[in-house]
């Protein structure tokens, strides 16, 4: 799955979002609660959250017309409710800001040392030539 579309917003709300919602109301009107897994499975294969179920129930709703969501019987909906939250879902991106170190020490020691080792180990026509360019550049 991508993150990403070449369409515009538009073509998302009239031909996706549609088919989208359904597929996420038809199991909880057709099954009830035993439809509640379907649906969160289906939310986990496109990375949807909760937050998103819901934007796109409010989004694809037309003329005034109540969401097909708010049709459901109170039961299922706080079955599908319990039953998400008490789950751990995958998202394709942090939900909380991570903080990396300003300076590493390890692994770029790692590296200086190598290039070091590796220094030693160059022919002397190869090192006067670099310490000319390295010369000319600083």
């Amino acid at each position: 799955m991508s993150l990403r579309t070449s369409s515009s917003k538009r073509t998302v709300n009239v031909d996706y979002l549609s088919h989208i919602r359904d597929a996420l109301v038809q199991p909880l009107t057709s099954q009830g609660v035993e439809g509640v897994q379907d649906v969160i499975a289906l939310m986990d294969s496109y990375y949807l959250m909760k937050e998103d179920f819901e934007t796109t129930m409010e989004i694809s709703s037309w003329g005034g017309k109540p969401s097909p969501f708010s049709k459901l019987d109170p039961k299922v909906k706080a079955a599908f409710t319990r039953t998400y939250n008490k789950e751990v879902h995958l998202t394709p991106y942090s939900l909380q800001a991570v903080k990396t170190p300003r300076y590493s020490t390890g692994p770029l020691t790692e590296l200086n040392e190598s290039l070091s080792s590796c220094e030693t180990t160059r022919p002397p026509n190869q090192t006067k030539f670099l310490s000319f360019w390295n010369n000319r550049i600083i």
